[in-house]
C-alpha cells in the first residue's frame, strides 16, 4: 500500500515542492498508523505480507515508476491511497491517480474535497466524476475503524466505487496513534527528535505543531522555531547538490506535471 499526500500546481502549472515542509499532514499520519496497525495485527491473515510506505509530495518527487515497478513485481496486489485531498489539490490528485490507473494499479482518493462534495452537492462535480470514470475509488468519512476493510477489498479486488461513511461516525478510544515513518519525517526536521526513537514519531494533530517564520512571503519565509513533540528548535536547512530537490525552504522545484 502507497499512501500519498499530494501537493498541488501554481499558477504555470508546476508542482508546488519545497526543499523541507513545516508543518506534517496530520491526514498522511493517521492513514499511515491505521494501515501499519493493519499489518501488525496481520488482519488480513499470517499469510499476507502489508507493506506501507507513504510518501509528502510537499517535500518529496513521487517515484510513480518505482510504485508501479515494485506493484507489478511476482502477482503482488496494490493500493494507491491519495490522503486528505483538498479541492486545490485535487487536480493534482487525478493526475497521478491517472499514471496509477494506466498500469493497473488501484487507486482510491479521500479527503476534504471527496467528502464536502458528497455531503453538500445534490451532484458530484466534473472532476470527481472523471475520476470515478478511469475507475478510482472515493472514500468519504473517516478511515478509523474501516482501512482493515478498504485493505481487504483491494487485497481480493473488490474495491467499491464510493465509501461513504459520512453518517457513520467511528469510535475513536483505542485507534492507532498517528505516526509518520522516520524518511518522511527527516524532510521536516533537521536532526532526530528524542521522540523519534522508533521507526516514526507519534503526534495528536496537526494543531499540536507550530512554526513560525517571518517574511513579507511564503517565498522569502525563514523558518525560525518548531514547538511541537516531533523536535525542538529547527535551523535554517541548507542544500545539497546530491538531493533530487536542491532548492532552499522556499523555493518551489521546477518539474512540470507531467513528469509524475
Amino acid at each position: 500500500m502507497d499512501i500519498i499526500k499530494p501537493s498541488h500546481y501554481d499558477d504555470d502549472g508546476y508542482v508546488i515542492q519545497w526543499a523541507r515542509a513545516f508543518i506534517p499532514s496530520n491526514s498522511l499520519a493517521c492513514l499511515y498508523a491505521l494501515a501499519d496497525d493493519v499489518r501488525r495485527r496481520q488482519a488480513l491473515g499470517p499469510d499476507v505480507d502489508v507493506v506501507v510506505n507513504a510518501y509528502e509530495e510537499m517535500h518529496t518527487v513521487i517515484p510513480v515508476r518505482d510504485i508501479i515497478r515494485r506493484t507489478q513485481i511476482g502477482g503482488r496486489r496494490g493500493l494507491v491511497l491519495l490522503a486528505g485531498v483538498q479541492s486545490n489539490q485535487f487536480p493534482r490528485a487525478a493526475d497521478l491517480a491517472r499514471q496509477f490507473r494506466a498500469a493497473g494499479l488501484a487507486v482510491a482518493v479521500g479527503g476534504f474535497h471527496v467528502s464536502g462534495c458528497l455531503a453538500m452537492l445534490p451532484d458530484l462535480p466534473p472532476d470527481i466524476r472523471a475520476a470515478q470514470d478511469m475507475g478510482v475509488t472515493l472514500f468519504a468519512g473517516e478511515a478509523e475503524g474501516r482501512m482493515e476493510q478498504l485493505l481487504a477489498d483491494a487485497y481480493y479486488g473488490r474495491l467499491r466505487p464510493v465509501y461513504n461513511f459520512l453518517n457513520d461516525l467511528p469510535d475513536l478510544r483505542g485507534q492507532a496513534i498517528p505516526m509518520l515513518p522516520r524518511g518522511v519525517l527527516r524532510r521536516y526536521l533537521q536532526q532526530e527528535s528524542p521522540f523519534d526513537a522508533g521507526r516514526g514519531c507519534p503526534f495528536q494533530s496537526a494543531s499540536a505543531l507550530s512554526s513560525t517564520c517571518r517574511g513579507a512571503s511564503r517565498a522569502t519565509a525563514t523558518p525560525t522555531t518548531w514547538s511541537a513533540w516531533c523536535g525542538p528548535t529547527w535551523p535554517k536547512a541548507s542544500t545539497s547538490s546530491s538531493s533530487p530537490t536542491t532548492t532552499s525552504p522556499g523555493t518551489r522545484t521546477g518539474r512540470r506535471s507531467s513528469t509524475g
